[in-house]
């Protein structure tokens, strides 16, 4: 779509996201800083210094620049979801410095999905009950579209894991784009590719910045488009299972953290400390080693699905036997964590990961020094 069809061209999308990124977050960590806007401790995350986030206004910056470069006439398609990304982008913000509640939340995204819906993009199966019928494909695309939304935020609960992820699966899509020869996939994919690097250069442990909802909605939406153009491009049900396979790390997660709140009658919108990086680091696993073992979980899932793109069967089944495989492992120890939790009456944090805490309210200012004296552990996290 956008971008020249050269590997030159490629490298030039890739380069300006990256730089932009590099230059771009140490300048917003410094307004973070100069502003207090910061990740603040509290009874359920560890750090015990507030850390500063906006990182995601780095990310927009470091994707903007990658897709403003690529210049062909297929472009203006992709422009047109610039509102929808602009309104998940100044919804995190707001929630950032405002701490919204999540059913508000959930409401400005699901217009920002409806926009981008609106202007064409849709997630298609290769089954035609699903794919013939408008309104099936508007809802199922609507779902999909709020679902990543969601994903990605909800795995940014680790330094470095949102970020490579990310980088790891628009990095497959990527590969998907040049087989596929879909230069606007390709190009929308290196720019996603190319941000997350520059960031993750700051944000990996000890992270010195979070991205914030910001990051984490804005990453969503953009694998969110990349994944519609995927499908829309090649509707089958292989490329369909591909793009889910590339996003696996985050939509496992999701589905982890409904199917155990249902299983344990807790509140679908409740924060827990529950989610598979808990689970590895409560297992014993350093804050990098959690990161390598769901690193490689998501290169795994993402190389498969880079198999399943180019209309093979098997890649299909071996991804979803590790997914069922992953899902009945991870969720088994989640319920028996919860378990625990409920019996100490704590419902929140597990025992060895409580920090001391004082019933008096913690202010921003008291735990962010202008030096940045912050221990930075992501354990904290």
């Amino acid at each position: 779509m956008f971008g020249s069809p050269t590997w030159f061209g490629d490298m030039m999308i890739f380069m300006a996201a990256l730089v932009v990124s590099v230059l771009a977050t140490p300048l917003v960590r410094k307004f973070a800083v100069r502003w207090r806007l910061g990740d603040k401790p509290n009874g359920r995350k560890i750090h015990p210094d507030a850390i500063p986030h906006l990182g995601g206004v780095a990310l927009l910056l470091g994707v903007l620049a990658g897709i403003a470069i690529a210049t062909d006439a297929h472009s203006t398609f992709l422009l047109k979801a610039l509102p929808a990304t602009l309104l998940v982008v100044l919804l995190g913000l707001v929630d950032d410095t405002r701490n919204l509640a999540p059913r508000p939340k959930l409401v400005v995204q699901v217009i920002a999905a409806a926009a981008l819906v609106a202007v064409g993009f849709r997630l298609f199966t290769g089954v035609g009950v699903f794919d013939s019928t408008s309104i099936a494909a508007v809802l199922l695309s609507l779902l999909f579209i709020v679902g990543m939304l969601s994903s990605v935020n909800l795995i940014d609960g680790h330094d470095g894991l949102a970020a490579g992820v990310a980088l790891i699966a628009s990095s497959a899509f990527a590969v998907i784009g040049v087989i596929d020869g879909a230069a606007g996939v390709t190009a929308a994919s290196l720019a996603i590719a190319g941000a997350c690097l520059g960031f993750l250069l700051f944000n990996f442990p000890p992270a010195r910045i979070f991205m914030g909802d910001t990051g984490a909605m804005l990453l969503g939406m953009t694998l969110a488009q990349v994944a519609c153009l995927i499908t829309m491009r090649s509707p089958s049900l292989e490329t369909f299972a591909a793009v889910l396979l590339v996003l696996g790390v985050p939509i496992l997660d999701t589905l982890l953290a409904v199917a155990r709140r249902l299983a344990t009658r807790a509140p679908l919108f409740a924060a827990d400390h529950l989610h598979i990086h808990h689970v590895l680091r409560d297992a014993g696993l350093s804050p990098r080693k959690t990161l390598l073992v769901l690193y490689g979980l998501q290169a795994c899932l993402a190389g498969l699905g880079i198999a399943a793109a180019t209309g093979r069967v098997l890649p299909v089944i071996v991804g979803l036997g590790l997914v069922v495989v992953a899902f009945v492992s991870f969720l088994r120890v989640m319920v028996e964590n919860r378990a625990v939790l409920d019996r100490t009456g704590d419902i929140a944090v597990p025992v060895a990961h409580r920090v001391a805490t004082s019933t008096a309210p913690i202010t921003f200012q008291s735990n962010f020094a202008s030096d940045l004296r912050e221990h930075r552990s992501s354990v904290g996290r």
